[in-house]
């Protein structure tokens, strides 16, 4: 009985997590660039791949609702597409269009002001 309640519950535990968005993971800590995963675009709290981490595969108009407003220092686009960001929400102001790259945004002005971002063309 014991093991019967308890594949019932994690048959549960499966089909809610498949029933989870796959566009975007809750922030996470991570230490090491080679923690995105393919598919993805990661960005991170501080250089070097380091800090908080948040990672989309469609975007966000708003990186406040990750707590990651004008805090990225770092990404990694894994994505296979272009990701455009913008110093502010709902995909206004200033542009940074990312291709397949990795690094420290602060070479190309980015450091601290990114305010949301989505895959395309800016």
């Amino acid at each position: 009985m014991k093991k019967t309640a308890l594949c019932a519950a994690l048959g549960l535990a499966a089909v809610a997590m498949a029933a989870m968005p796959t566009a975007q993971a809750s922030p996470t800590t991570v230490k090491t660039y080679a923690d995105c995963p393919a598919g993805w675009f990661c960005a991170w709290e501080h250089k070097g791949g380091q800090g908080k981490m948040v990672r989309f595969q469609n975007g966000v108009k708003k990186l406040s609702d990750f707590g990651m407003n004008d805090k990225i220092s770092s990404v990694w686009n894994r994505s296979g597409q272009i990701f455009c960001t913008y110093v502010d929400n709902d995909y206004k102001g200033a542009t940074w269009a990312v291709g397949a790259w990795q690094g420290n945004t602060s070479q190309y002005g980015r450091e601290d002001n990114i305010s949301s971002l989505r895959a395309g063309e800016c």
